[in-house]
């Protein structure tokens, strides 16, 4: 996940005090899929060096800013995060703003606010550091009840554009200013990288019960492409969903998965990736198939729990005519069901968008388990044809053989 460009914007910035600021990036740093925050409050104050409470108050004033908020769990998300899948072309609209080194330097968390500011807009929001991505600026715009920057005079915009030369390759003009880079040896301090995905498939292996002080981290990167791949293609709710299915379904037959065990428990260099013998590609190439196995199991569970909603609904519906205060309760019971039963019909349709097309490029595996599929309810059907041509077909050649 990177940094979303709003997040510099110097209009924003206004009332930040340094340590709120810091937390921004940390949580832009850490932010993995759907924006999730898969570090506790104490966590974050460890890193922040505070203390938790005034984590928790900082937090706060980030959900009245609709910067964070807390799903219905308790969970804590980042908003303000662009999801970049690896190796994946950037177009112009998907552009991200890169957490420098040296925003959390002693040097530059010392300057004054309107300079720190400054400075965050055109390297955070405008990208000046961007070969040829130079910008214009209107001295007057800096300043006043509409400004950029929560300075009153021009003398004091003047003042702020002399003192961020120290970090912006620009001139200065009568009325306008022009950002041209920024200096060599900021960015040469480097960047924060953001390890969101490592930490987000941490946090689900401890909860299924890892091993994790012997994990290799190769392993979790290889581990996280593929639930990268997942969120890519679908909405955070059902690759996690499929993701935890997965971790559940290893830990319940480590018999089965012996092999995958003894390639994630090792040192990192013990890997052999050559030309014949990449053990990195097999560990992500048998949590692929575990995944998909893992929406077989996951579909069947839906389709026992919309018999569950559907027989709920039913017994509500043969005493809807009982006395008035039974009647109210039932009326609710069949009105949660009526949105328990959507919700359901959606992630089953769901499955099927994706099998369908999981099933151009291999249908061996959908025949292999025709006999499970065949029993799930209607939003599965298109498979369901497709599986029965396919098996038909096969039949015809076995005949004619």
């Amino acid at each position: 996940m990177k940094h979303h460009r709003n997040l510099f914007d110097a209009r924003s910035l206004h009332n930040d005090t340094r340590l709120l600021f810091k937390l921004k990036l940390l949580l832009g740093t850490v932010c993995a899929y759907g924006g999730e925050i898969p570090l506790t409050n104490t966590e974050l104050a460890k890193r922040m060096g505070t203390s938790s409470y005034r984590i928790s108050v900082l937090l706060q004033k980030l959900v009245c800013e609709e910067i964070v908020h807390y799903d219905v769990r308790g969970k804590l998300f980042f908003n303000q995060y662009v999801f970049i899948k690896e190796n994946e072309d950037i177009g112009k609209d998907d552009l991200y703003a890169k957490n420098f080194v040296f925003f959390n330097s002693e040097s530059f968390l010392q300057e004054d606010r309107n300079v720190q500011r400054l400075v965050l807009h055109y390297v955070g929001k405008e990208l000046v550091y961007l070969p040829g991505n130079f910008r214009w600026g209107h001295i007057n715009d800096l300043y006043g009840p509409l400004g950029l920057l929560n300075i009153r005079t021009r003398k004091e915009a003047l003042a702020v554009l002399k003192k961020a030369e120290k970090y912006l390759i620009m001139k200065i003009y009568k009325d306008n200013f022009q950002v041209l880079n920024v200096h060599q040896e900021w960015l040469d301090m480097g960047e924060v990288y953001s390890e969101g995905a490592e930490l987000w498939v941490m946090k689900q292996l401890k909860k299924h019960r890892f091993c994790c002080d012997f994990l290799s981290r190769k392993a979790v990167w290889q581990i996280a492409k593929v639930m990268e791949d997942y969120y890519a293609k679908f909405d955070y709710e059902y690759a996690t969903e499929i993701f935890d299915t997965a971790l559940f379904q290893i830990q319940k037959n480590k018999m089965r998965s012996q092999n995958f065990f003894k390639l994630i428990y090792r040192e990192d260099d013990e890997y052999i990736v050559s030309d014949e013998k990449n053990e990195l590609d097999e560990i992500s190439a048998y949590f692929r198939a575990v995944m998909e196995s893992a929406e077989l199991n996951y579909a069947v569970q839906l389709s026992f729990d919309l018999h569950e909603i559907n027989r709920k609904k039913q017994m509500a519906e043969s005493n809807l005519f009982s006395n008035d205060q039974i009647t109210q309760l039932n009326q609710e019971i069949i009105q949660e069901a009526n949105q328990q039963h959507e919700r359901v019909w959606d992630k089953l349709r769901q499955i099927n968008r994706h099998w369908l097309d999981r099933f151009r490029q291999d249908p061996e595996w959908f025949i292999k388990h025709a006999y499970q599929i065949k029993f799930l309810p209607d939003p599965i059907l298109e498979i369901k044809t497709e599986i029965e041509k396919a098996l038909s077909k096969q039949n015809r050649k076995n005949w004619a053989i």
